[in-house]
């Protein structure tokens, strides 16, 4: 605390530059008059104390401008200064690093805000634990697609949202039809609408079930073990293997598309039944025996009986090195996303979704849901979200914050308890309760029953 008061006290208090003649100006170039007043709208918001809109604003200065030209580097140091007040030093660490290794060009005032840059970084490596050192608190609620408001209440709702302590809508698009009632042009707008009112957006895929996906024969798996009769007496669907290729693309263009209609960060939702380890594709079977000079077929390795020339003990042997290459490949598909992700949007984020049984269990985790929670957080280098059904929550995101060390990359999934009939004002201003409830650590609020929402 001592440190932190410290370093406040050494935090530089630069006002932004209200006499700059450039954002006072009109300009006969419309792109740029554009980008100078978001810039203004970014120090409004950062005067007024709305850091989270500020970061969004600042952000997209950068993203919209030439590397190191006036206005990039203006945008970047406030974009560091934003994430201070938000208590997330990593990120301004990152933005403070970018700025102090541009080329400065001779102008000085870009040579001033390096300056600054590299002072503000020896600052915050003052820190005990330095980068690693972080106190934002983020909120997001899960939203169908189909459940958005009306395009006239999106103000108002988005609004609403954010005096609930909402910081971020995660739309699924799954449970709609993209292309109909909710087209790319429909998404792109709201996206906007969110934007300017300082929300980010997410875009959620559900990677193990291909939920609103058009699914082909040869991508499903198929399993030598029943999974028994589904809740509607029908039998259980069968899923998309998530380590073929040709689906493993089709994701891929899906985020693609995500992304480029204005997504800050793609959501990978966890498998939903068991049965991980059992489920294979001649596609994935065959690349596994390829990788390990094996001749096995997947009767001899899954199924009851063992097999001619296959012994008890090498069959165990094997089968623990298929689940390690399931679940390896698996983060591996991950961290392709992430990269995608990085090359369609530098400061986008990927959050991928997991059981809170595997903190407690990792061995079921691995082998029934393909959950191997420090090879996904480490390789993909995205960000951990605890799903459970029950009050351990904290608790759980401790021991996992134990095990990887940067707690502010870990979520906690809640349920929002959604009424049959109330005003979507009033439901939304509920939300407060909810984040309340849990007063440390990044929440993800997620409605019970998607159907009941007003």
């Amino acid at each position: 605390m001592l440190s932190l008061a410290l370093l406040c006290a050494c935090s530089p208090r630069l006002a932004p530059p209200s006499s700059s003649a450039p954002l006072d100006q009109i300009h006969d170039d419309p792109a740029r008059d554009a980008q100078l007043s978001l810039l203004r709208e970014a120090h409004r918001a950062f005067a007024q104390e709305r850091y989270p809109a500020a970061a969004l604003f600042f952000r997209r200065v950068v993203d919209s401008t030439v590397a190191n030209s006036p206005q990039s580097v203006e945008a970047r140091w406030w974009l560091g200064r934003s994430y201070e007040q938000m208590g997330d030093y990593r990120a301004a660490m990152a933005e403070y690093r970018a700025l102090a290794t541009g080329e400065a060009g001779g102008d000085s005032r870009t040579q001033r805000y390096q300056q600054q840059a590299l002072s503000r970084l020896d600052q915050l490596r003052q820190i005990p634990g330095g980068s690693h050192v972080t106190v934002a608190r983020q909120v997001a609620l899960g939203l169908p697609l189909s459940q958005l408001p009306p395009v006239s209440g999106w103000v108002t709702w988005l609004q609403t949202l954010l005096k609930a302590g909402v910081t971020t809508v995660l739309l699924d698009p799954a449970s709609s039809e993209w292309g109909k009632d909710r087209n790319p042009e429909t998404v792109e707008a709201f996206i906007g609408a969110a934007h300017l009112a300082g929300l980010s957006v997410w875009g959620t895929l559900d990677f193990h079930h291909g939920r609103g996906i058009a699914l082909r024969p040869e991508w499903l798996s198929r399993s030598l073990v029943m999974r028994g009769v589904a809740p509607n007496g029908q039998e259980p669907a069968m899923l998309p293997d998530p380590l073929h290729p040709d689906y493993q693309a089709v994701i891929a263009e899906r985020a693609t598309v995500l992304l480029r209609a204005g997504c800050d960060g793609i959501f990978l939702r966890a498998r939903e039944t068991q049965g991980f380890a059992q489920d294979f594709s001649d596609s994935s079977f065959q690349l596994f025996t390829s990788a390990f000079g094996l001749t096995i077929t997947p009767q001899q390795l899954l199924g009851d009986s063992v097999g001619a020339g296959v012994m008890a003990y090498d069959r165990e042997a094997i089968y623990w090195r298929w689940v390690g290459w399931k679940a390896r490949s698996y983060a591996t598909v991950a961290a392709r996303i992430r990269k995608l992700i990085r090359d369609e949007k530098p400061a986008g984020r990927l959050l991928i979704e997991v059981h809170g049984s595997t903190v407690s269990e990792p061995l079921i985790g691995l082998e029934q849901y393909g959950e191997d929670l420090n090879d996904l957080f480490r390789r993909s280098g995205g960000e951990l979200v605890i799903r459970t059904e029950d009050n351990k929550g904290p608790a759980l995101l401790e021991q996992v914050a134990q095990q990887v060390g940067s707690p502010d990359r870990l979520w906690l999934v809640r349920s929002a308890m959604v009424p049959e009939t109330a005003p979507l004002g009033e439901w939304t201003d509920g939300l407060r309760a909810v984040t309340l409830e849990v007063e440390d650590g990044n929440l993800l609020l997620l409605p019970r029953n998607a159907a009941n929402l007003p």
